[in-house]
């Protein structure tokens, strides 16, 4: 009979290993599946050379390295970052250094056709082309304002997006502590639970970089970077925005975030705080320096009818670029190209000054789309970095955690083999009882 009881627990043990490989080789391409292992032990029932029982299945491992699955959780949120500001930046530096929306050729035509009228400042045509060119550089300030102010909008749009995401993944993580502490109670294998939660935290970790802490139950805490709770045992966080104020709410508490909050979610707050309002602010500050400068001077000098130069823009104070334009009643006759009442009808003295204010229009517009060029290649080389060092975190991941196919299969046959030599104990002992029998 020891020779049955031994032979049908190598049979048991070898149909669960056999199941466990199936169960791997199932899920091979299943995202965040941890494999899993079959624990065994020789039963122990006496001494002597009748000492052992068999062999019995005392657990299924689940293959998982916590340090690994948090330096993936790390590079997913540093990737997640830089994906979403290097995006953002191209999209700026487009708007910015194109031929079609670029300041450049709105001030080349402009101080173009101011130098047009040097030699006949008097003559009605060239004052109008000053006009109409400088209609078209408004148009210019006011369509860059407007993409900035779109890409802000959709910034916002973003990030309600991504809080929403983050939120459901925050309950499921919470769901699933209670679920993984309610298994782990009953002496269950939690496995394929905590598989599926740390898939969860994976992901979550691409909108904000992520702590956790594993609990004696099973369960696991969540907080941001900064210390604010995202998830405790059952119970999860909501990320809002309020205008354009992102805070974590937990317990009837509110806690702030910035842009190091990382993820797409702080990439997103980074970029909109460091990046995209200081351009569009310098852009009105552009605005409003190059009108001012402009109007300043032709206040200086007289127009056709010996009266004060007019001003040629005007603009509404904290959006200067957006509200850039040409005042509809000013017309040629009131541009003061002119330095002097007494001079004649051919003096453009004060026109010469006002060419000499193109360089440093230039000059401020090239250095802002310079600086973004910049700016944007780093973010750029980046981002490419920590997409991979992300895909080589994975890869360390998935070579402790991950199916191997060829390792399986190795596997499988060895418990093929133990279980047919298992059958074969059972036969060879069903043999000698049977002898036994018809010796009786």
């Amino acid at each position: 009979m020891a020779m049955i009881n031994n032979g049908l627990s190598g049979l048991q043990a070898a149909q669960t290993a056999l199941n466990t490989m199936s169960q791997n080789v199932a899920n091979v391409n299943v995202p965040g599946y941890s494999r899993q292992e079959v624990q065994l032990s020789a039963r122990q029932s006496g001494f002597g050379v009748m000492g052992g029982s068999g062999v019995q299945v005392t657990g299924l491992r689940r293959v998982a390295d916590e340090f690994l699955t948090a330096q993936l959780w790390r590079a997913e949120s540093e990737a997640g970052q830089r994906r979403q500001v290097s995006d953002y930046l191209g999209q700026m530096e487009t708007v910015l250094g194109s031929e079609d929306s670029s300041l450049l050729p709105g001030l080349t035509s402009f101080f173009a056709a101011l130098n047009g009228a040097a030699e006949a400042p008097q003559s009605t045509a060239p004052r109008q082309q000053i006009i109409a060119s400088a209609k078209a550089l408004a148009q210019r300030f006011n369509h860059l304002g407007s993409q900035l102010d779109a890409q802000e909008r959709r910034v916002l749009d973003q990030l309600d997006a991504t809080s929403s995401q983050a939120n459901n993944l925050l309950t499921q993580v919470a769901e699933l502590n209670e679920k993984i502490k309610e298994v782990g109670a009953k002496g269950g294998n939690a496995g394929i639970l905590e598989d599926t939660r740390d898939e969860a935290l994976r992901q979550l970790s691409g909108l904000v970089d992520i702590r956790s802490s594993r609990q004696a139950d099973g369960t696991i805490n969540v907080s941001l970077e900064q210390g604010q709770p995202l998830v405790l045992g059952n119970q999860a966080a909501q990320i809002s925005r309020n205008d354009t104020l992102i805070s974590v709410g937990f317990s009837g508490q509110d806690y702030p975030l910035g842009g190091g909050a990382g993820g797409s979610l702080g990439g997103l707050m980074l970029h909109r705080e460091q990046q995209l309002q200081p351009a569009r602010e310098e852009l009105d500050t552009m605005a409003e320096v190059f009108a001012k400068n402009i109007n300043r001077q032709l206040a200086q000098g007289v127009d056709l009818s010996g009266q004060s130069g007019a001003p040629l823009f005007a603009f509404t104070a904290g959006d200067a670029a957006g509200s850039l334009k040409v005042p509809d009643e000013l017309t040629p006759e009131q541009l003061a190209l002119s330095g002097s009442t007494n001079a004649g009808p051919g003096n453009n003295d004060n026109l010469q000054t006002l060419l000499g204010l193109q360089d440093d229009s230039y000059e401020q517009y090239r250095g802002m789309v310079g600086q973004l060029a910049i700016t944007s290649a780093q973010w750029q080389a980046d981002a490419a970095a920590s997409d991979n060092i992300r895909t080589e975190a994975q890869a360390r991941r998935d070579g402790v955690s991950g199916v191997n196919l060829d390792e399986e299969a190795m596997n499988m046959m060895n418990y093929v083999q133990n279980y047919q030599a298992n059958a074969k104990v059972i036969g060879t002992a069903d043999q000698l009882f049977n002898t036994l029998l018809n010796m009786i």
